[in-house]
């Protein structure tokens, strides 16, 4: 960790897990799961780590008896055919022949027990695939254009910044301890095929005049999200080149970090900060 966790100064304005995130990284639970958990069997999973598991892409299913539910990253939402076949062979061999796809890109299984794990974090790194940061209180994958590269409707290919931010975020401790969860995409196709008002943070298409040439590039969107209280994301005052996506994206998910809510989990998402400070 590489940040001085300042919500920290004031204890009292925090939720309980909040404290158990700071002993103990998200990131750390994938771990355990490979070299503790998955041989000593369910019972030996203590209830206060059951949270942490969103943090391997991994919630404990309901009704709780011993099953899990497990999503997977597909950053822009773009896969190989060797990717796609390892996805429904898993879900054959684990997931009881079914396979969720979900709004933000990714696929999830149900069903799976905790042995079975460590068989499916090595198939899925196989292919260049993770469920790491699927979900938990992190960046969860990057929302894109699934026709990048090919869509007549884009300005241009945004799979090479889909795959930075995917780089930058993913595994990356110093954001690995966020307030609550946090989504972000980035598409250049004019029609917002990526739902950029409901994202938290999202990089919409644009184009400006500099020095007499035009520029394609991006405006950004913070604080949208839905759940029991939507709020629309905000348009920011600024036009942003392709090579300052990233920057701005630190930027905004460091402010979220730092200064978001965490006292109440169902009031912790960016959209409430931003709704404040607006």
């Amino acid at each position: 960790m590489a940040y001085e966790a300042v919500w920290m100064n004031d204890p009292a304005k925090l939720n309980k897990f909040e404290f158990y995130k700071i002993e103990k990284d998200g990131l750390d639970i994938i771990r355990d799961i490979r070299e503790i958990y998955s041989k000593e069997g369910f019972a030996s999973i203590p209830a206060e780590d059951f949270n942490l598991f969103k943090w391997a892409g991994v919630y404990q299913q309901k009704p709780n008896n011993g099953h899990f539910m497990m999503r997977v990253r597909i950053p822009g939402g773009i896969l190989t055919s060797n990717q796609t076949r390892e996805l429904a062979a898993l879900g054959r061999d684990y997931g009881r022949e079914l396979i969720d796809v979900t709004t933000r890109q990714a696929i999830q299984w149900h069903w799976l027990e905790i042995e079975q794990f460590p068989d499916i974090f090595d198939r899925l790194d196989a292919v260049g695939m993770s469920a790491t940061e699927a979900c938990g209180d992190c960046p969860r994958t990057i929302v894109g254009n699934p026709l990048a590269g090919i869509d007549p409707d884009e300005l241009m290919d945004t799979t090479a910044l889909v795959d930075e931010l995917e780089r930058f975020f993913l595994d990356n401790r110093d954001f690995s301890n966020l307030p609550r969860k946090y989504k972000m995409s980035i598409s250049a196709n004019i029609y917002n095929n990526c739902n950029a008002e409901i994202q938290c943070l999202s990089f919409t298409p644009a184009t400006k005049v500099l020095n007499g040439e035009e520029v394609v590039g991006f405006h950004a969107m913070v604080g949208g999200g839905l759940s029991a209280k939507p709020h629309l994301a905000r348009q920011m005052d600024m036009f942003i080149r392709p090579e300052e996506v990233l920057k701005v994206a630190i930027g905004v998910t460091t402010l979220f970090r730092d200064h978001g809510f965490r006292e109440k989990r169902h009031v912790a998402r960016l959209k409430y900060l931003v709704a404040d400070w607006a």
